[in-house]
């Protein structure tokens, strides 16, 4: 696939090395290893290699989700690719889907939703803070995905989301459990919701508040992710690794307990 003008490309050396560039016409792109003049890379295949003036060398990648998520302009705390990855595999996210997401933040999580449930799906992203909605806004649009993606400034607390029949709700707030009844109101019956928080008690308080709002199969999980060295001589752990960010709260949408009916009493032994 030959590189245009425009195009996002990774250019990359090593994973101390690495950088997410969108191809102009003319300039050069300067690393401490050289500069690679842009001109060089325009009508290249992804996967070519490319030298620096220096001689080093780099390969042309096709950027993943992850790499476009976390070189965001950002002001506010990402949701990381390990955590955003669980989130994905525990809700309704397809092609297709309608989604809801607040807050916007930065826009990482939007842009993973919006390039999943496109072209015929929509990412619904709530904000209370206009300049964080408006960063969200300008970085989901860099990645030519503002089609699929629909930003508001509102607190649905008050005045709820505004959809109905969605697929997928997703919570990044400090206080989840106050959005609970509008995201219920919002979900289609039996789908999926999920809450990230930082704290043991923002965990406590959301899974009691889903319970009594009305939500079933409530799981908690944190993630950890360890990299390994592999090399000729052997392969080790990293000495450092990426612990504890968020927990990860999900559930789906059930009958609320003022409505179910009772269980018939067990036997008497």
């Amino acid at each position: 696939m030959a590189i245009q003008v425009g195009d996002f490309v990774y250019v990359y050396h090593s994973e101390q090395m690495k950088y997410l560039v969108q191809v102009p016409a003319k300039g050069q792109f300067s690393t401490h290893r050289g500069h690679i003049e842009f001109g060089d890379i325009v009508g290249r295949e992804l996967g070519d290699e490319i030298r620096t003036h220096m001689g080093f060398r780099f390969h042309l990648l096709k950027p993943v989700l992850a790499d476009l998520a976390m070189k965001v302009s950002r002001q506010t705390t990402i949701v990381y690719p390990k955590d955003a990855g669980v989130l994905l595999m525990q809700s309704l996210v397809q092609p297709g889907m309608r989604v809801i997401e607040t807050g916007s933040g930065s826009g990482a999580l939007s842009i993973i939703l919006a390039s999943i449930v496109r072209p015929e799906g929509r990412v619904y992203s709530y904000e209370r803070r206009p300049e964080f909605s408006a960063l969200a806004r300008q970085n989901v649009k860099r990645y030519g995905l503002e089609e699929f993606c629909e930003f508001f400034v509102a607190d649905p607390e008050h005045g709820g989301f505004g959809q109905t029949e969605v697929d997928t709700v997703m919570l990044d707030v400090p206080e989840p459990w106050s959005l609970l009844p509008a995201a219920h109101a919002a979900l289609r019956g039996g789908f999926p919701l999920a809450a990230i928080v930082p704290t043991v008690e923002q965990v406590r308080r959301t899974t009691s508040a889903m319970e009594l709002t009305g939500f079933g199969r409530i799981r908690v999980q944190e993630i950890l992710e360890r990299h390994m060295f592999v090399r000729a001589s052997g392969i080790r752990p990293a000495d450092r690794m990426v612990a504890h960010t968020v927990y990860i709260i999900t559930g789906q949408k059930v009958v609320p307990p003022a409505q179910a009916t009772e269980e018939p009493s067990a036997p008497e032994e």
